[in-house]
């Protein structure tokens, strides 16, 4: 039984990287929410659509390639207030975006910069007769996937990829500040607290570096590979591995806080934090909420026939647990307090949710694949329908 939950397993992440199946979406599609405005990476275009209705604002897609549709998105969008970026990383071309927004939200945004930059493109004009005599190095970059996305954290961007290396790239010009290799695939969104990065590797291992260098600071070593993200919450550094534990670390030493042993699968989501609890669901089903503050678990629950592959949120009010159902293709709702199972809300007919859902604490938004629609917007309290992308014809 494990064997064939770990073939599966696998399996799911070369459908999922695969692109297309009989012509429908099948992007391993993220979102993030801002004024207003969710933006998508899905499949061949970077959407905004207005967070309230639904209505797209605008489409963009890279246009330096004779495809562009070939490079693909599978990547959560970042967004950088401050500088008001929109960073974009693309699957199978390796290359990573920064798309300047303005105060005009139906404007297509341009491009500030691309990482990595065409050769020579640092110094206008002379740079190419600089390069063609070898004074400037060849333009370098990443050689695998970007699956997840990044986060920022001061000045820069931090990535990380399947060619096993973590990028931070500077905010600025999209200029490789540092690198810092890991022995596998990076295919979580690193964690970024004050001046340390956090970044978990299918190499077992889960790095703290520093923010400015890159230089490591600790490693832990689980017993299975990471697919989620780490969550600090309550002092405590949480994450999941597939070798069926939920770990607590200290976030200053590495150092292993307390551990849960009895998990039966494999733990492929980050942990959904709520308060004084966190949560994790497996891809056999089992969903189990633990204490923050003194590490216990509080309850379990399984879903049978189900497997769960992304993030949950919670509603409005906290008392449900929302948790994305790959398999069934719809969105599995729990209650807090007791695990308990409550009516679920179905999404598109033979659809999946690999993804995670995302919330602005209003709405709930979901990205099915397989299916017509790739957008769904749910109301945060009651989990209704309020819109979907694109609408039905």
């Amino acid at each position: 039984m494990k064997r064939w939950w770990v073939l599966l397993g696998l399996s799911l992440i070369l459908l999922a990287l695969s692109g297309c199946v009989g012509g429908r979406q099948e992007s391993w599609a993220g979102a993030v929410v801002a004024d207003g405005v969710l933006y998508i990476a899905d499949m061949d275009h970077v959407r905004a659509l207005d967070a309230a209705t639904g209505e797209e604002l605008w489409a963009w897609m890279p246009g330096t390639r004779a495809n562009a549709a070939a490079t693909g998105f599978y990547a959560r969008p970042a967004y950088d207030a401050e500088r008001k970026l929109l960073l974009v990383a693309t699957l199978h071309g390796q290359e990573v975006y920064a798309l300047q927004l303005t105060d005009n939200t139906r404007a297509v945004p341009g491009v500030a910069w691309v990482y990595p930059r065409e050769k020579g493109s640092t110094i206008p004009l002379i740079g190419p007769l600089l390069q063609a005599l070898g004074a400037l190095p060849e333009a370098e970059g990443a050689k695998g996937q970007y699956v997840a996305g990044g986060a920022i954290g001061g000045d820069l961007f931090v990535i990380g990829n399947g060619d096993g290396s973590v990028y931070a790239l500077r905010l600025a010009d999209g200029t490789l500040a540092w690198r810092f290799v890991t022995q596998e695939r990076v295919w979580t969104t690193p964690l970024i607290v004050e001046d340390t990065v956090y970044v978990a590797s299918m190499d077992h291992g889960v790095y703290a570096l520093a923010l400015a260098d890159g230089a490591l600071k600790w490693k832990f070593e689980g017993r299975g590979a990471f697919g989620g993200a780490p969550v600090l919450v309550d002092g405590g550094l949480w994450i999941g591995d597939f070798g069926d534990r939920v770990y607590r670390l200290d976030p200053e030493t590495g150092a292993v806080l307390w551990t849960f042993e009895e998990g039966e699968n494999w733990f492929w989501s980050a942990g959904t934090p709520g308060a004084g609890r966190i949560t994790f669901a497996d891809v056999g089903g089992n969903v189990i909420t633990f204490s923050t503050r003194t590490p216990s678990v509080v309850w379990q629950q399984r879903v049978e026939g189900e497997i769960f592959r992304g993030q949950g949120v919670w509603s409005s009010d906290g008392k449900t647990l929302y948790l994305p159902g790959y398999q069934s293709g719809v969105i599995r709702a729990l209650e807090a307090a007791t695990g308990s199972i409550l009516p679920q809300i179905s999404v598109a007919q033979g659809a999946r949710l690999p993804g995670d859902l995302i919330t602005d604490g209003e709405r709930i938004y979901v990205m099915p694949i397989m299916a017509a629609t790739r957008v769904q917007a749910l109301d945060a309290e009651n989990g209704k329908l309020l819109w979907q992308y694109p609408l039905p014809e």
